[in-house]
């Protein structure tokens, strides 16, 4: 599993061009590119690409057109990968191909008018609250991967879905009945030890997530969940620099990310607790004749010893 998205993930460096993306960020994923041949011969393109055929609380129906190769050989064999991470996210970071999964169809028959995919949330260890990330790579009969679909991201708990692109990434589809999140004038002005983040609310989503990348596991982080409603967020800085912030509506639609960098944080430091005067107890007070009969007691204890001690002696 983590052979083949490996190898997808190189791909999209080099042939992402449904994805927007033109460069890999990731040192290890350049160093495999010597292993990938210059081109890919077959594959999904602009005009073939996969879509939502049904979804419900339980259950995930892809559609996909019936991919040819080169020779115009119907393929088979479609590997369905899927993951709380989008590819993008997954270039930067190789560790989360861990995270991601996948099913393979081996189609003995064809129909002219598309294969169908199914993903079941017990079988296939789909969570319904969690959003996903879905594309599909056509594999021929030698075993040689074919050109990535375009992106989907659905939720089984709220039945929405659709096409994902990118942040950053111009695109001619928007997401039916989802929120923008860029469009909610998303705003974070740092106060002390303070980001108060606010946004206008948008229609689409009762709900949205924020995340924090941790640039120490380079993984956005969830901060909290808020209502759209609210239009307002302050979290504690713990620390001096960049930090970068993922407004996502609940629904999977439209994100926005936001950066800045935070000066003068002060550590938060437990506070010294104020010197006290030690209590002591009050003490027994004694006269001086008390004092004398301690004395004499003390003496005669060490008298008798002395004399039991030289008694024993003699003999």
């Amino acid at each position: 599993m983590k052979k083949l998205l490996s190898i997808c993930a190189v791909w999209l460096v080099v042939f992402g061009v449904t994805l927007g993306i033109t460069k890999a960020a990731s040192g290890d994923l350049r160093s495999r590119m010597d292993n990938l041949n210059s081109e890919t011969p077959f594959g999904y393109g602009v005009s073939q690409k996969i879509s939502i055929g049904q979804i419900a609380a339980d259950k995930i129906v892809i559609n996909s057109p019936v991919i040819q190769d080169e020779l115009w050989n119907q393929i088979k064999k479609y590997t369905v990968m899927y993951s709380q991470y989008p590819l993008s996210q997954i270039l930067d970071n190789v560790a989360l191909l861990d995270q991601s999964k996948e099913k393979t169809f081996d189609f003995t028959t064809l129909p002219a008018t598309g294969i169908t995919m199914q993903l079941n949330a017990v079988a296939d260890s789909i969570t319904p609250s969690v959003v996903y990330y879905v594309s599909v790579i056509p594999k021929d009969q030698n075993g040689i991967l074919g050109e990535i679909s375009n992106e989907l991201r659905f939720k089984l708990s709220t039945q929405m879905s659709g096409e994902w692109t990118p942040p950053g990434v111009a695109t001619g589809h928007a997401a039916a009945g989802g929120a923008n999140m860029s469009l909610a004038n998303v705003t974070c002005p740092v106060t002390a030890n303070k980001a108060v983040c606010s946004w206008t609310a948008v229609d689409g989503s009762d709900k949205v997530d924020i995340f924090l990348f941790n640039p120490t596991s380079n993984v956005f982080e969830r901060l909290t969940t808020v209502n759209m409603t609210d239009e307002t967020y302050t979290f504690t800085l713990t620390r001096n620099g960049e930090y970068i912030l993922n407004f996502m509506p609940n629904n999977g639609w439209t994100e926005y990310r936001l950066t800045f960098v935070a000066s003068w944080v002060v550590a938060s430091t437990t506070p010294a607790k104020p010197w006290t005067k030690p209590i002591i107890g009050k003490i027994p007070k004694t006269w001086p004749g008390e004092n004398m009969l301690i004395v004499l007691a003390i003496t005669f204890v060490v008298y008798f010893v002395y004399r039991k001690s030289k008694s024993k002696a003699k003999r």
